[in-house]
């Protein structure tokens, strides 16, 4: 389904009509209990999911962060058991499901790989070089202006920021439909995402596996004591707080990749949550809480690891709002939109326009607030490009 475009339900149109029956061919295999299965999985809760089959509230709280990592959302909330499922459902390239992996120089290698295979086929890339506007005329767009002034026009514009900066920021609302532009201003966007980047000076060591262990180092560290631990977490967040007792999936990337850090030296990514993106009126400052919120995913880990506070040589902590202003994430969210029922395939981003074009002519979009979402794994823009293909 990742790499199918949704059909357009409801429409009348013959096109359309059998391009949703062709959907429901793919479905044939499944019997009542397989039917009963994929519902339950798209709109049950990740609690839910695994209370029927651990016993362990360990095992439960670990498992669970993957069903409300980047959501704004406690494991008890509905819909959470798909996005386990959506992270669950990455292949590095060995044929094993839920696999990962660290690309060799961090993340930055990824799109500098992405760059060059684009250089190879001609196109030109350029950076620093912000989007001012998406010209428009009689309902086409025709190319964009650029901060600077430059113009540059085309017959086919694609772009993968957020559908609110797209069409409430760097399109004019005369050219959109109003019921359209009415639903981007409603599209959720929300998030209580906080990433933690350490530099350390050694590697934990762990009270329950002294010593340098591959497996331990070089793999997921999950904080998460029980279910409990994190819908608690998530209700602070809620209530304009963060997190008291903030769970954390934490990576130390340096084990395997000796070109992020100096010999002997070490960094550590925490992706943690909660931290609601405005703070209530008596929580004090952004910058007070996100201190202290680091110190406390410091605290937790030095209960595991009793080293690590004396090895932390620096942190950066990025709250909601950091990650709105630094990488265009609006609301913090990194799926760009929440990955629940409401806003899946044929919801994504809005129903009659999950194919990847918009009201406007000429003008995709491909990034994560289309189907299937979030994560690294190109989906959005492999759907996008055959789309636009056929349209020239």
């Amino acid at each position: 389904m990742l790499t199918q475009v949704p059909p357009r339900l409801g429409s009348k149109r013959p096109g359309d009509l059998w391009a949703a029956l062709r959907v429901a061919w793919r479905f044939r295999k499944l019997d009542e209990r397989g039917v009963g299965d994929v519902t339950r999985l798209m709109t049950m809760s990740v609690a839910d999911l695994l209370e029927e089959r651990f016993e362990s509230d360990a095992l439960r709280g670990v498992l669970a962060v993957s069903g409300v990592i980047g959501t704004w959302a406690g494991p008890r909330s509905p819909g959470t058991a798909y996005v386990m499922a959506h992270h669950k459902m990455g292949d590095v390239g060995d044929g094993q499901l839920g696999s990962w992996g660290f690309p060799e120089g961090g993340m930055g290698a990824v799109t500098q790989a992405l760059r060059a295979a684009a250089a190879a086929f001609g196109a030109e890339i350029r950076t620093e070089a912000e989007v001012a506007r998406i010209k428009v005329s009689d309902g086409r767009a025709t190319g964009v202006v650029l901060a600077g002034g430059d113009e540059l026009d085309a017959d086919a514009i694609v772009t993968t920021t957020h559908p609110r900066i797209t069409f409430l920021g760097l399109v004019e609302r005369k050219d959109l439909p109003d019921d359209f532009a009415d639903a981007i201003e409603r599209w959720k966007s929300r998030s209580g995402t906080v990433k933690v980047n350490l530099a350390l000076d050694r590697l934990p060591e762990f009270r329950c596996k002294p010593g340098f262990d591959p497996e331990a180092h070089g793999g997921t560290i999950v904080l998460a004591d029980s279910l409990d631990d994190i819908e608690h977490a998530f209700q602070d967040a809620v209530g304009g707080a963060p997190a008291r007792l903030p769970f954390a999936d934490i990576c130390i990337p340096s084990v395997f990749d000796p070109t992020l850090a100096p010999a002997g030296k070490h960094v550590m990514s925490m992706f943690t949550q909660y931290f609601p993106y405005k703070l209530a009126t008596d929580a004090g400052t952004l910058e007070e809480n996100k201190k202290r919120y680091a110190e406390r995913c410091i605290d937790i880990m030095t209960d595991y690891a009793p080293n690590f506070r004396q090895s932390v040589i620096d942190y950066q902590v990025l709250a909601p709002a950091d990650l709105e202003a630094t990488f265009g994430l609006t609301g913090g969210n990194i799926m760009q939109g929440v990955m629940s029922l409401s806003s899946l395939g044929f919801m994504r981003p809005l129903p009659g326009y999950a194919d990847y074009r918009t009201p406007i002519r000429g003008l995709y979009l491909c990034g994560a607030a289309t189907h299937p979402g979030g994560g690294v794994m190109g989906a959005c823009g492999y759907n996008a490009a055959r789309e636009i293909l056929k349209d020239w």
